[in-house]
C-alpha cells in the first residue's frame, strides 16, 4: 500500500522532532561553543512554529475539538520554545503525538488504539523518560560531586534499573535522597513496564489457545453431526 500524504506528513515531524531532542540532549549533556547552541535553538523555534501551524489546522478541521482538545491538549507542552534544559523532555511529549498520530493513520487504526487503551504502553514509556531525566537534571544540581549532565544521567539509569555498579556515588544528603527516589521509582516504573510486557505476550498466547481450542470444539461438533445423522440412518432402516 502506498504512504499516504498525512502518514508522510508525520512521519517527517518525527523524523525532525527526533533531531531537535538529539540537539537539545547534546547542547544540554556536552560543552560546546554558543554557535552551535544558537542553532540548536534556531531549529527547536522553526520545529515549535511547524508544530503550532500543524496543531491549529488539525483544530479547525476536526469533527469534534472539545474531543479534539481533550485527546491533544497536552501536546501544547510539547510545542513550547525549549531554551531552559530543564523543560526540554517536554518535547517527548510531542514526539510520542505524532508516532501516534503516524500509526493511527495506517489500517490499523482501530487495533493500535485498542491496544493503547489496553496497555498504556505509551504513556509508560513516557513517564519512564521523564522520571530519568527530571532526576538527571535535579541531581546534578544538588550533587556538587556529580560534575556533567552525562554522569548525571548514567547513575540516574543504573539506580533505576537497579543496576548499581557503584561507580558513581552521591556524597550529599540531597544526592542520596535523589538516587533513592530513583531507585524506588524505578522499580515501580520498570516493574510496570514489565508486566504490562508479558500481559501483551500472555493474552496473545491465550488468545491463540482460545482460536485453537474453538476450532477444535467445532471439528468435534461436526463430527458428532454426523455420528448423529448415522445413528438416525441406521434407526431408519431398522424400522
Amino acid at each position: 500500500m502506498a504512504i499516504t500524504r498525512k502518514r508522510a506528513f508525520y512521519l517527517i515531524l518525527i523524523f525532525l522532532i527526533i533531531i531537535d531532542i538529539c540537539l537539545l540532549a547534546y547542547v544540554t549533556f556536552y560543552p560546546v561553543d554558543s554557535s552551535l547552541k544558537v542553532g540548536a535553538w534556531t531549529f527547536d523555534l522553526i520545529l515549535c512554529v511547524v508544530l503550532w501551524i500543524e496543531f491549529i489546522y488539525s483544530y479547525y478541521h476536526c469533527d469534534d475539538r472539545k474531543q479534539y482538545m481533550r485527546d491533544n491538549g497536552l501536546s501544547i507542552l510539547g510545542m513550547l520554545p525549549l531554551n531552559f534544559y530543564f523543560l526540554r523532555a517536554l518535547r517527548l511529549i510531542k514526539l510520542v503525538q505524532m508516532i501516534k498520530l503516524y500509526v493511527l493513520a495506517r489500517d490499523s487504526e482501530k487495533a493500535f488504539t485498542r491496544f493503547l487503551k489496553r496497555t498504556y504502553l505509551d504513556k509508560i514509556l513516557f513517564v519512564a523518560i521523564l522520571f530519568i531525566f527530571l532526576l538527571t537534571v535535579l541531581i546534578r544540581i544538588v550533587d556538587s560531586d556529580i560534575h556533567d549532565l552525562a554522569t548525571a544521567l548514567w547513575y540516574i539509569v543504573v539506580s533505576a534499573t537497579s543496576t548499581g555498579y557503584g561507580d558513581i556515588v552521591p556524597t550529599t544528603v540531597s544526592g542520596r535522597i535523589v538516587g533513592i527516589i530513583a531507585m524506588v521509582g524505578g522499580i515501580l516504573i520498570f516493574s510496570t513496564l514489565t508486566a504490562v510486557i508479558s500481559s501483551i505476550y500472555v493474552s496473545r498466547i491465550s488468545r491463540d489457545t482460545r482460536d485453537d481450542l474453538e476450532s477444535k470444539i467445532e471439528d468435534l461438533t461436526l463430527e458428532v453431526s454426523k455420528l448423529n445423522e448415522k445413528l438416525d440412518e441406521l434407526k431408519n432402516e431398522k424400522d
